[in-house]
């Protein structure tokens, strides 16, 4: 199987990518994970850190899977639930740069700014 790590493709076969829990059924709710094992074993969650699907049915990934045991955090709900957090913080997390989440931070506050359904539910976050 072909993986998109970063800009570096990845020629991984399926035993190599971390197991996904597959006797255990995955948490359907939050309720059902927040005390869960970690890292979070269920790599194919929309929530963990691992890897992205995109909408074209691509997988990239994050972190080198036999980096998972080192990852900062594998649930993004987890990150979530620790409160606000720093540029620096946020990329170490996501294995990004300071400046990329900056970008992103800006590109989605823009996003909030314009859309007036979402106005009011996070005008907490907005810095005008």
């Amino acid at each position: 199987m072909k993986l998109r790590y970063g800009r570096a493709m990845l020629d991984i076969e399926e035993e190599d990518l971390p197991a996904d829990a597959a006797l255990q059924p995955r948490p359907a709710t939050r309720a059902e994970c927040v005390y869960g094992e970690r890292p979070c074993p269920h790599v194919s969650c929309r929530f963990h850190l691992l890897l992205d699907v995109y909408p074209t049915g691509s997988l990239v990934l994050n972190w080198n899977p036999e980096d998972i045991d080192t990852m900062p955090e594998t649930c993004v709900l987890d990150v979530a639930a620790l409160g606000g957090a720093t540029l620096e913080e946020t990329g170490k997390v996501m294995h990004l740069t300071r400046e990329r989440v900056r970008q992103i931070e800006a590109m989605a506050l823009k996003k909030c700014k314009m859309k007036p359904s979402l106005r009011g539910r996070l005008q907490v976050f907005v810095h005008d």
